[in-house]
């Protein structure tokens, strides 16, 4: 009897725990505020004029909790041999993420609101990492970002870095938007895998190419330049290599015979000896695919030549570099002239980027080049993708960026829009000429020329 008196005590005691525990539930549930039952009308159904809901029931609802920031990755060299150009290119991307979080008075949209729109005002955080100047720690700072829950990354302004970083941006499904790089490897199709990701701002080593050649005959037919011969020095990398592939391949077919190829390696201290192979194949124009540092030995020690070639064309890197203009004008040179997104001399007739290049000017005492704001709108894009999307989730993103223009009003050309392989189909850059100092648009011919070229005769 004692053992079934125990069983029956036990037996009202569980169920006293359960109807407490069932007691609990239900006055939980009395305290929520209920919410209203879900329909099946679209988003456009529930924002047309019939549907809005009565302002009195809006106050009974639950207050929408914290918006959460919406986390994108860059890696950039910020140590290493391109660690200053990596600086700058950081502060580029910061201005970007101050106009997108913050409201600033400027007529453009994305600078009016205060963080994205169609998500709540989510604000975007950006975590960067160093790739140190090399590619392999470029791939293995990506793949730390790319656990960090980013919905995008950016970067990584030399191609064999972006390449590295755009492997692991496709291991991972993420979206790649690169601001800088050139080689048209990049996004040709068929040297890398990770068209569905990758998607680039700058003009390719091709498409510059091309518009080197074009203001070249230019030069011919308007200004008697008599140009024929051309050479090349450019560094030993997947920029500099596709660079001269393309320089090779196309001067024949505008009408140039090249007279020097010259590669260098990427250690070298001094320029001498490439650039005495330069001169002694005696070419009217010299192209060069070098970046800041190594541009800079060359222009040394062409002065130092006492060599004056009727114009130097520069791919992107060094000549973009806003720095190389104290070099050329310390040499007293005015004979180089590049591919370039952006000038100064063209703030009075674009108020947005007069606007971006006061911010980035502020920070750095220089006034944004060309790399660094491609890296700008890189993050920029990121935004009007999730705008667009009404979505951060990486599919969406990546779906966004491939079938919409987008605006770019601190941009010449205006807009930016993808193909098929990620190339951005409108050529961002035009030709500038370094004169006394300062970068001055002259090619195309068209409303944003700021002068006429000057040709060593």
């Amino acid at each position: 009897m004692k053992s079934k008196s125990k069983v029956g005590i036990i037996l009202l005691l569980i169920l006293a725990l359960l109807l407490v525990a069932c007691s609990g539930g239900k006055t939980t549930e009395k305290t929520e505020v209920e919410k209203p039952a879900a329909t099946d009308a679209t988003p456009a159904e529930k924002t047309d004029g019939a549907e809005k809901t009565d302002p009195a029931e809006e106050t009974e609802k639950e207050p929408a909790g914290e918006v959460e920031n919406v986390k994108l990755g860059a890696v950039l060299p910020l140590t290493g041999a391109t660690a200053t150009t990596g600086a700058n290119l950081k502060v580029a991307m910061e201005v970007a993420v101050d106009l997108i979080n913050n409201s600033h008075d400027l007529d453009w949209d994305i600078a009016k609101n205060e963080g994205i729109a169609a998500l709540n005002g989510a604000k975007i955080e950006l975590l960067f990492g160093d790739c140190q100047s090399d590619a392999t720690i470029a791939s293995t700072e990506a793949a730390n970002l790319l656990e960090k829950d980013i919905v995008g990354i950016a970067g990584a302004y030399a191609s064999g870095f972006s390449a590295a970083v755009a492997a692991q941006a496709l291991e991972y499904n993420i979206p790649m938007i690169c601001g800088s790089s050139s080689s048209a490897s990049l996004t040709d199709g068929k040297t890398y895998d990770f068209a569905s990701v990758f998607n680039r701002i700058a003009a390719n080593d091709e498409m510059e190419t091309k518009e080197f050649y074009l203001f070249l005959q230019h030069l011919n037919e308007k200004y008697n330049a008599g140009i024929k011969k051309v050479a090349i020095a450019y560094i030993n990398n997947a920029y500099g290599i596709h660079a001269d592939e393309m320089f090779a391949q196309y001067a024949p077919e505008y009408g140039f015979e090249v007279v020097a190829q010259v590669a260098y390696e990427p250690t070298i201290t001094a320029a001498d000896t490439e650039a005495a192979q330069i001169i002694n194949a005696n070419p009217d124009v010299v192209f060069q695919a070098s970046y800041i540092g190594d541009l800079t030995m060359f222009a040394q020690a062409y002065k130092a030549y006492d060599y004056a070639p009727k114009m130097i064309m520069c791919y992107c890197g060094g000549f973009q570099d806003a720095s190389f203009a104290e070099v050329a004008k310390g040499l007293g040179v005015n004979y180089y002239s590049g591919g370039q997104a952006s000038a100064e001399v063209l703030s009075d007739k674009m108020p947005v980027f007069k606007y971006v290049n006061e911010m980035y000017k502020t920070k750095t005492g220089l006034d944004i080049d060309g790399p660094a704001l491609e890296e700008f709108a890189s993050i920029i894009l990121f935004v009007q993708a999730m705008e667009i999307a009404g979505s951060s989730e990486p599919a969406d993103i990546i779906n966004a960026l491939r079938n919409n223009s987008f605006d770019a009003p601190y941009l010449t050309v205006g807009k930016i829009e993808f193909n098929e392989n990620g190339q951005n189909i409108e050529m961002a850059s035009f030709i500038t000429q370094l004169i006394d100092g300062v970068y001055q648009v002259v090619f195309p011919l068209d409303e944003y020329v700021t002068s006429e070229p000057i040709v060593n005769q």
